[in-house]
């Protein structure tokens, strides 16, 4: 059997075949630039909702930051009246001395009691002597 190449056939074969590669490259750009689309699309819807949630982020942020700077300035208000209150409260010697001076005053009180208690005793004996005499 001899085949007999016609160049007009390879030719028309060759068409075809070109025209089917031409045919399928052209559907695959197509996809791929529907495709590409679809994919910036999604990366740009993507990229807005990142940018939204980090401005909503910010707002918190900055929110929290206001309300903390607030109670920073209340709690350093409050520590600075309190340091004030604590710098005329006694201290622990200022308590010893107060300490001391009351058990010396107690000491001397006992003391005056002593002798009042003896001047006492002393003029019930002289009383007791002037109506012991008195009465002989």
């Amino acid at each position: 059997m001899i085949i007999e190449i016609n160049y007009f056939t390879v030719a028309l074969l060759a068409g075809i075949a070109s025209a089917l590669i031409a045919g399928v490259w052209a559907i695959g750009r197509t996809f791929l630039q529907q495709y590409g689309a679809m994919l910036g699309d999604q990366l740009t819807s993507f990229r807005e909702s990142e940018a939204a949630q980090s401005a909503a982020i910010a707002r918190r942020l900055d929110a929290l930051e206001s309300d903390l700077g607030g109670r920073m300035g209340d709690h350093a208000g409050r520590i600075a009246r309190l340091e004030g209150v604590v710098s005329k409260a006694p201290t622990h010697n200022d308590l010893s001395k107060l300490y001391e001076k009351q058990n010396e005053t107690a000491r001397t009180l006992a003391t005056l009691l002593g002798e009042v208690k003896g001047q006492g005793d002393t003029l019930r004996l002289i009383l007791n002597q002037i109506a012991q005499k008195g009465m002989q």
